[in-house]
């Protein structure tokens, strides 16, 4: 009996004369313990989920910093900043299909931006957050131009349009030393300050970089939960049946790549102000493909993936710093096994391995509810 069929039921005036009343209402009474019993269990898997990753967060940050020296700490602030703008690709590729190598391109935007507006190098000077906020303004602002010219494109001609358009920005940082400073690039950048405070340490830096992650990861969920981001999912599935359904196409691809943009001018900026110096070597195609791994590697189409995605790619430099000649060739055949073996990343793997569990643990505990309500 299905819910339309006991919702008739008990509208009927005669279902309370009914003769076998009692045991309709012994069957309606078992139905919804049943229905509340497995409501239980998804509520209990999601507070499950929430305990966990808050227990992970806080350790994280709270042992990363103790147990890290000054220099694995300065590495480990800019996975952090990689993040950022790995998410910007974490909304174009997993949420909406389109493969961009542009955030090195927004990058660089939010960087100079920074750097030009903080320094003196222009005759002005802005305080470091309204400068921040302005290179974020400013690269959503580039990538909706970008975007709107990129967009006239679609499949593999998109992905090769922003292929160029990493050259392009490439080239004009390392060629125009007006704003970009050429191949000397620009130093000076001053620290991000805030109320008179500024941080004195990269182990500050780590609090204030955690921030900044909460807040993107945060926005990005609730763009992957809200109607662009279910409009994205159908467009990543199957473009036509989205047109049909009347998702406009063209308007979601920019704005999607707008978010992206902004992602990494704020990735771009924090990155000027925390190292103090920037130059075109930051934002080559090797760059662009090095972010394309952090997320396909994560997970391209879950945050804590991509989060891990983007530690492990950075950290790993470091970790392989005695086999660093071969570390090209690691990336080659670590990305061709993780399309074969992985292709939803560790984030996939790790739910699979989540819906095993749950399955084997439910087999082991089920209580056979459906059997007491047919008797």
């Amino acid at each position: 009996m299905n819910d339309k069929t006991d919702n008739k039921a008990i509208a009927d005036p005669n279902f309370h004369s009914n003769p076998n009343f009692h045991s309709n209402l012994n069957f309606h009474s078992k139905l919804f313990q049943s229905k509340l019993r497995k409501n239980t269990r998804l509520d209990g898997v999601i507070v499950f989920k929430i305990v966990t990753l808050s227990v992970a967060l806080v350790a994280f940050g709270y042992y990363t910093p103790r147990f890290t020296n000054d220099y694995s700490m300065m590495i480990m602030n800019v996975s952090l900043i990689n993040f950022i703008a790995a998410l910007g690709l974490s909304v174009m590729l997993g949420m909406g299909g389109q493969l961009s190598f542009a955030a090195v391109s927004f990058m660089g935007v939010g960087a100079y931006f920074v750097a030009n507006l903080t320094n003196g190098r222009l005759g002005v000077i802005w305080e470091p957050v309204p400068a921040l906020a302005g290179a974020v303004m400013f690269a959503a602002f580039t990538a909706w131009i970008c975007g709107s010219v990129l967009f006239r494109l679609s499949g593999t001609y998109f992905t090769f349009a922003t292929i160029g358009l990493v050259q392009v920005t490439w080239s004009v940082y390392l060629n125009y030393r007006v704003l970009c400073g050429g191949p000397d690039g620009v130093s000076g950048i001053p620290v991000i300050r805030f109320l008179g405070m500024s941080p004195r340490s990269y182990h500050d830096w780590f609090y204030i970089l955690l921030g900044f992650v909460l807040v993107a990861g945060f926005l990005v969920e609730r763009v992957r939960k809200s109607r662009l981001g279910r409009s994205l999912a159908s467009i990543r599935d199957n473009e036509i049946a989205a047109q049909t359904l009347g998702v406009n196409i063209y308007r979601t691809k920019i704005i999607a790549f707008t978010i992206a943009g902004a992602l990494s001018g704020l990735s771009g900026g924090l990155y000027a102000m925390h190292s103090q110096f920037i130059s075109s070597d930051l934002f080559t195609f090797d760059m662009a493909t090095t972010y394309v791994i952090m997320t396909m590697l994560g997970g391209v189409n879950n945050t804590i993936g991509v989060f891990v995605g983007s530690i492990l790619v950075t950290m790993l430099p470091e970790w392989l710093r005695p086999v660093q000649r071969y570390l090209k060739l690691s990336y080659g055949v670590g990305v061709i096994l993780l399309m074969i073996f992985m292709p939803m990343g560790l984030a996939g793997l790790g739910n699979a391995m989540l819906k095993k569990a749950s399955r084997k643990l439910s087999k082991n505990s089920r209580v056979k509810p459906d059997a007491d309500v047919l008797e």
